[in-house]
């Protein structure tokens, strides 16, 4: 029973903390899947037992905390820290999305794979369809003097909700309550030129760059009131955010598993 109650526990805390909720997600794999070359694709479904890594999106916030099967033991902190320059801002909080992502790239890279054991290629896929994904959600930064990560209440079209929450579904979601694959399909319209540059660069250029367009989330404050003003100003952000996310895990996986 205690266990039960424990697993509960922590499936419902994974439920809080995810970034960009399961729409968000299964978006950002359907994008980087569309954009994985014919070896890497190949490649990755000898691991993942031929299911697509969409299939794998959220599978990091649900099973992740009750397996501990990271890469460490910390518990996963899914936000990325940065100084005042919008920079990684390492060691501030073991176990954070950056981290993960530097760690399951280093494992894999360089044919490295090769001479791993399939549940262990598997579970670094996994945390790379997860994390990278999270360190694009406005929500999941962590800034000096603000490491809040919108954990507090605010009024939401007249009820209370998380300002977390807002970030990681509702912004998307409310206006158009899509389907994971029309919002990939929508927002997969990028030219070549385009995604060439938003791939350009490392993951801490990434990081650094999203921790810098995310800094207006915080202009609102506990207990204001977000409507559909917020709402129109901030859906592009969470919507180029999910692109990103997308083009970015793409280049990665192609990057370590189409060479």
């Amino acid at each position: 029973m205690k266990r039960f109650i424990l697993i509960l526990f922590l499936l419902l805390a994974a439920r809080e903390i995810r970034a960009f909720g399961l729409a968000g997600h299964a978006a950002i794999a359907c994008i980087a899947e569309h954009h994985l070359t014919p070896r890497a694709r190949a490649n990755i479904m000898r691991y993942t037992d031929h299911r697509s890594i969409v299939y794998y999106a959220s599978w990091m916030d649900y099973m992740g905390y009750v397996t501990k099967s990271g890469y460490s033991n910390e518990w996963f902190d899914h936000c990325v820290p940065v100084n005042k320059d919008f920079e990684y801002a390492e060691g501030d909080f073991p176990g954070d999305a950056l981290m993960a992502i530097e760690k399951a790239i280093e494992r894999l890279g360089d044919g490295k794979y090769r001479n791993l054991d399939d549940s262990t290629v598997l579970l670094l896929i996994k945390h790379l369809v997860l994390f990278l994904p999270d360190m694009h959600c406005p929500a999941h930064i962590r800034y000096p003097g603000n490491t809040t990560i919108g954990y507090y209440k605010v009024d939401y079209f007249g009820r209370e909700m998380r300002y977390h929450t807002i970030w990681d579904s509702e912004i998307v979601q409310r206006p158009h309550p899509w389907s994971f694959t029309d919002l990939a399909w929508l927002l997969d319209r990028y030219t070549e030129t385009e995604q060439a540059e938003i791939t350009s660069g490392t993951v801490y250029d990434w990081g650094r760059e999203s921790a810098a367009a995310s800094k207006c989330n915080y202009d609102v404050q506990p207990g204001e009131s977000v409507a559909t003003d917020f709402i129109k100003k901030y859906k592009p952000l969470a919507e180029s955010q999910i692109a990103k996310a997308g083009y970015r895990l793409a280049a990665v996986l192609n990057d370590v598993f189409g060479k």
